[in-house]
């Protein structure tokens, strides 16, 4: 496997991701400067996944006909500038506005990275490959909580913003110097409505809704929900919070070469019933040591989903249609699950709390599971 051009990748897929996780540990203080209701600080993940999934959606359409380097490349220069002036955003509608561009930045990534992964490895180690490329997020969901939480000692927490910005350019001049760029093949060209037409893309859109729901949805709410429900103080509640991301990192990459040893569609079916299950012991949780053992392992189990997806797609498209079909079922879920399950976790917290709509979104993923029997093809 080629190492090098690996590494790249994950690099690009770290900074990426944590455009989007930084505002997670920030929330409480976020919330606390502007006066704004738990259903409010939720909303502002529903703007960054929409702009996420309009970028997805047109990535799909556009990046095999402009380039996938190039689209990349312009997905990075807007998160850049969006982080840069998410700085000096001081309203929540200003707040909400720049998320809303960081989303259309890194919505370009994904679409784009999975066609070159694809062409650049054989087909018997797409699952290791996709699984080591996966593990950016998850170190994202580990580090980012617990870098911010030392990092508020020395900065402003709008200074982070800038900071980060200043690693999208470095990423941005890395992988401009040495990705490589090839272009789609002679094929007949993939449709949108071809993509729409077929039952595999439904069932993977839907478990792709649950599967961000209780991966980067529930991510983004766990901050509000220990400190504001439990009672933690927030550099101890992000410290716990970190480091309950540990289990994914180090078994993401497993995942991949179960998928490659055992069939895909096995592994999506018992990682799906274990995250449901987790998620409602999260709920259930009473006293901080079970809390703090569901919260690890929540986060482990929730992130093996995503490499195993990624290889399902890849395994039921061609080169051609592997962009649009990504970013699709990608949109779909960070729309409805990433985007969504934020601003519905808050307003059941506002109405109930937290416990009750965690515990719910567990028992729909636990069920949610039953619909992998009418995927055929993997």
């Amino acid at each position: 496997m080629k190492l090098s051009l690996l590494t790249l990748f994950w690099g690009l897929w770290f900074v990426n991701f944590s455009t989007r996780t930084i505002i997670s540990p920030l929330l409480p203080i976020i919330q606390d400067e502007l006066a704004i209701s738990h259903a409010l600080a939720g909303s502002i993940f529903s703007f960054l996944s929409l702009g996420y999934t309009i970028t997805l959606l047109l990535s799909g359409l556009l990046s095999p006909r402009i380039g996938y380097k190039r689209s990349i490349i312009v997905g990075l220069l807007i998160c850049m500038a969006a982080l840069f002036y998410l700085k000096y955003a001081t309203t929540y509608s200003s707040i909400a506005t720049v998320t809303l561009f960081i989303g259309l930045g890194a919505g370009i990534y994904l679409p784009s990275a999975i066609p070159l992964l694809t062409a650049s490895f054989g087909r018997d180690s797409w699952g290791k490959a996709i699984a080591f490329h996966d593990t950016a997020p998850s170190l994202s969901l580990l580090s980012i909580p617990i870098l911010t939480a030392f990092a508020l000692r020395a900065f402003h927490w709008r200074e982070l913003f800038v900071i980060l910005s200043a690693a999208c350019l470095i990423a941005l001049i890395a992988f401009w110097a040495f990705s490589p760029d090839p272009h789609p093949r002679e094929e007949k060209r993939a449709s949108l409505s071809d993509i729409l037409a077929r039952r595999d893309f439904w069932i993977l859109a839907l478990l792709w809704i649950f599967g961000a729901s209780n991966g980067l949805g529930l991510y983004n709410v766990i901050p509000l929900f220990i400190v504001k429900e439990k009672g933690m103080e927030l550099e101890m509640a992000n410290t716990i919070f970190g480091l309950s991301r540990v289990g994914g990192l180090l078994v993401v990459v497993t995942a991949g070469f179960l998928v490659d040893r055992y069939g895909v569609k096995k592994i999506l079916f018992l990682v799906f019933l274990a995250t449901g299950l987790s998620t409602m012991g999260l709920a259930v949780a009473q006293g901080v040591p079970l809390l703090v053992t569901m919260l690890v392992l929540q986060a482990t189990l929730s992130t093996l989903f995503f490499p195993a997806a990624l290889v399902a797609i890849s395994k039921l498209t061609t080169f051609n249609e592997r962009s649009i079909f990504t970013g699709t079922t990608v949109a779909i879920g960070v729309l409805f699950g990433a985007g969504l399950s934020p601003l519905v976790l808050g307003a059941a917290a506002d109405l109930w709390n937290f416990q009750f709509g965690i515990l719910l979104l567990g028992v729909i993923t636990t069920l949610s599971c039953a619909v992998l029997r009418n995927l055929q093809r993997i």
